[in-house]
């Protein structure tokens, strides 16, 4: 099955148009929405197991805190923390119209993490998964994601809002006072994949009369970072010197020795095989389950 294919449809024209350049609103035949179904949301809330941090709860005036909703517990004799209580999430989500926010879901549910990992390996990238449950009215804050975005609306609407991208790449995923102009304005039905570029500004507000629920697809790309260690262990791979030369001589012929064989660890070294490889790194220096 490929999982990209069915939240974008075509998938060359999406590289070819969308990919990096813009946002975009598209309407697959097949929508992968079967992944997280409502029932499957209020099992999981009515269910128990949620826990912190992959849940959280927030309002219009910033997060719940814990200790509202994850009473402790006992258990086998242990007091437990951090346990969503299905009938107070229930009240703040019904009377306090609370968002609930499940954050690395591919690492804990199955299907989403099969979406994740053919999206995340037809892209190249790392793929995490976040769902979020917004009552009608709730607004966002206008901000950039760090990655490239994928939402998919699974039921309920959402109005979204998307500005262009950073003027340069010194920027902070942080809320910005003015965003820019607005490239792309559009309410989100169920079934529809919305795209957004990293580090595109967006904000997204819930619409209509019952909640919205989507389940967002974060592609990660390597960092300056990334592209660095990877270089340093290269280098450093299969490095054997003196660590104490003993006089002058010694000192500049382990000086050769040491620029000789970076020149030949860089040698083989092109830009787009670092690439690959630092990509490799920010995978594995994230938890991926």
């Amino acid at each position: 099955m490929d999982w990209l294919e069915r939240c974008v449809e075509d998938v060359p024209a999406f590289l070819h148009t969308h990919w990096r350049q813009g946002p975009a609103l598209m309407r697959p035949a097949d929508p992968p929405t079967e992944v997280l179904s409502t029932a499957d949301l209020d099992g999981l809330i009515g269910g128990g197991l949620l826990r912190v941090p992959y849940a959280a709860l927030y309002t219009a005036v910033g997060p719940v805190p814990e200790e509202q909703y994850c009473p402790p517990r006992l258990v086998a004799g242990r007091r437990l923390d951090g346990c969503l209580d299905p009938a107070r999430v229930r009240s703040l989500l019904d009377d306090d119209h609370a968002t609930l926010q499940l954050r690395y879901v591919h690492q804990w549910h199955a299907p989403v993490r099969a979406l994740t990992a053919g999206i995340g390996a037809r892209l190249g990238r790392l793929a995490e998964a976040f769902v979020f449950r917004s009552h009608p009215g709730h607004h966002s804050a206008v901000h950039r994601d760090d990655g490239d975005v994928l939402v998919i609306q699974l039921s309920g609407t959402k109005r979204w809002q998307v500005h262009g991208g950073p003027a340069d790449a010194h920027w902070q995923p942080v809320p910005e006072a003015d965003p820019g102009p607005v490239l792309l304005d559009a309410v989100v039905e169920p079934g529809q994949v919305l795209y957004v570029p990293n580090g595109f500004a967006h904000t997204a507000e819930a619409t209509g009369s019952a909640p919205s629920v989507h389940l967002t697809v974060v592609l990660r790309e390597a960092r300056t970072g990334h592209l660095r260690a990877e270089l340093g262990s290269r280098l450093a791979a299969g490095l054997a010197l003196p660590a104490r030369p003993l006089d002058d001589e010694q000192l500049t012929r382990t000086a050769a020795e040491l620029l000789g064989h970076f020149r030949a660890q860089l040698a083989g070294t092109t830009p787009e095989s670092l690439v690959d490889a630092a990509r490799l790194s920010a995978h594995s220096s994230r938890p991926t389950a």
